[in-house]
């Protein structure tokens, strides 16, 4: 990033405007090509241990359980460190989070291939490991040093571009696992820390933190480099009021803004793990075809779920984040609504059921690219990275809480995978439809907005309504 010439002679602005309003320039780029180069890392390694656990059960003679416990223990594990490491993030910087949470993902991840023969159990704990280190992956940096005029659509992008992850952990695996073996695929857990190390060196602490921290002085020499002008045409920054450190249940000071990302971010992640768990043994049962025919339906319900998330990073940048959250809510809520009631029927050999499916991974998978920077962008600097790990931890809930209410519709006793049933497909996918309901409910009332207004260094800033004073 660097100012013209022009905003240095000009009529001095503060320190953080300054570097808020320079012209981006080719090393700006290379900062935001690496922060979201990491996304793609985490989401490989995510992907990619799938193919692991299948070459792994038959040869270590696994149960179900056995395998059902090593591919959740990351998501448990990313459940518990997200809100350790957003207080870690407020508390010590943006940077140290995310260059310790890859560390640990990466060494968990790149060690597992040394495991002994039949060991799932420690298979398990460092997967768990590996999750731990997602909950320091968060887009916090990412958003506070993006300027406030393309924040939206720069901190929303991240979540069309991670998927790549998939994308490469399936060519590496079709290409090398018979050569490599599970174990040689493992050790590419190892390579994010390649990224560890570039970040290390490329990507500056957060302006907007430093600032908000009180050290100005190193805020300063931030802007000077970035905005590439001399370190004494950068005014130094006004220091925040006195403030005690972040802890994290400061989050509450805010509560309309508390409630407001538990019920959107649980309204969308409970109808898109649902869809997820139940929605190719439905499409199987109403085609009478297999669950490997089915699957195939699925394929075009991930591809509408792509196309969602490039719409809704795009889309805020021009009508906001809160209506495109609101319009995310109710798509997803009508969706599956329509599902639910109208399962039974089709229209030219194709079932109803999947055309909702279709529509609705516009609205619960695409919804994501925008709600997910929603919840860092709603609070204040100093807290900004626990509303990301409150984020985090809630979609992290609504991926168990989900399968469990739907084992208790269905009455099976398999809180993991419940089967789906005939007679369960309209009152589970009602119910998805009114988790969906509330967050579209709560945006009613709620309305917050971010787009286009810059990040409160501090709560004073904020009105009691959430828009910048």
């Amino acid at each position: 990033m660097t100012g013209a010439a022009s905003i240095a002679g000009a009529e001095a602005p503060d320190a953080l405007t300054l570097f808020d309003q320079a012209r981006l320039r080719p090393r700006f780029w290379i900062l935001v090509g690496l922060l979201m180069l990491q996304g793609i890392f985490e989401f490989f390694d995510f992907f990619i241990v799938g193919f692991l656990v299948s070459m792994i059960g038959p040869a270590w003679k696994l149960t179900f359980g056995q395998v059902s416990v090593m591919l959740l223990a990351a998501g448990i594990g990313q459940l518990a460190g997200a809100m350790p490491f957003a207080w870690f993030a407020d508390r010590y910087g943006r940077k140290p989070a995310l260059l310790w949470g890859m560390l640990l993902y990466s060494f968990a991840a790149g060690f597992s291939a040394l495991v002994p023969e039949g060991s799932w159990k420690l298979f398990a704990f460092l997967r768990f490991l590996v999750g731990v280190g997602y909950g320091g992956t968060q887009i916090t940096l990412m958003i506070e040093l993006a300027p406030t005029r393309i924040r939206t659509i720069l901190a929303s992008s991240t979540g069309v571009v991670a998927p790549l992850g998939v994308l490469i952990a399936s060519l590496l695996v079709s290409a090398y696992s018979a050569s490599l073996g599970w174990r040689g695929l493992a050790l590419l857990g190892f390579s994010p820390i390649a990224m560890v190390i570039a970040l290390w060196f490329f990507v500056p602490e957060s302006v907007r933190w430093l600032i908000a921290q009180g050290r100005g002085a190193e805020a300063r020499k931030v802007v000077a480099q970035y905005v590439d002008i001399p370190l004494d045409k950068v005014p130094l920054p006004s220091p925040p009021p006195p403030r005690a450190p972040a802890r994290l249940r400061d989050l509450y000071r805010f509560p309309g803004r508390f409630w407001l990302i538990i019920l959107m971010t649980a309204g969308l992640g409970m109808s898109g793990f649902g869809v997820a768990l139940w929605g190719p043994t439905v499409v199987s049962m109403l085609l009478n075809v297999t669950p490997a025919q089915a699957a195939g339906y699925f394929v075009y319900v991930s591809a509408s779920g792509v196309i969602g998330r490039i719409l809704w990073a795009v889309l805020p940048q021009f009508i906001g984040r809160w209506r495109s959250a609101l319009i995310c809510c109710w798509g997803a809520a009508i969706c599956m609504t329509c599902a639910a009631l109208l399962h039974p029927y089709f229209i030219a050999g194709v079932p109803v059921f999947f055309l909702c499916l279709l529509a609705g991974a516009l609205f619960y998978d695409g919804g994501y690219a925008n709600t997910t920077p929603f919840g860092t962008e709603l609070f204040p600097v100093r807290l900004a990275a626990s509303g990301g790990g409150l984020t985090q931890t809630t979609s992290g809930l609504a991926k168990l809480i989900g399968p469990m209410l739907l084992a208790l519709i269905a009455g099976s006793s398999n809180l993991l995978s419940p089967a789906a049933t005939r007679h369960a497909v309209t009152p589970g996918f009602l119910s998805l439809a009114a988790f969906a309901l509330i967050g579209a409910v709560a945006l009613l009332f709620l309305r917050y907005e971010t787009h286009g207004r810059p990040m409160a260094i501090d709560e004073a800033e904020l009105d009691p309504r959430g828009r910048a004073a």
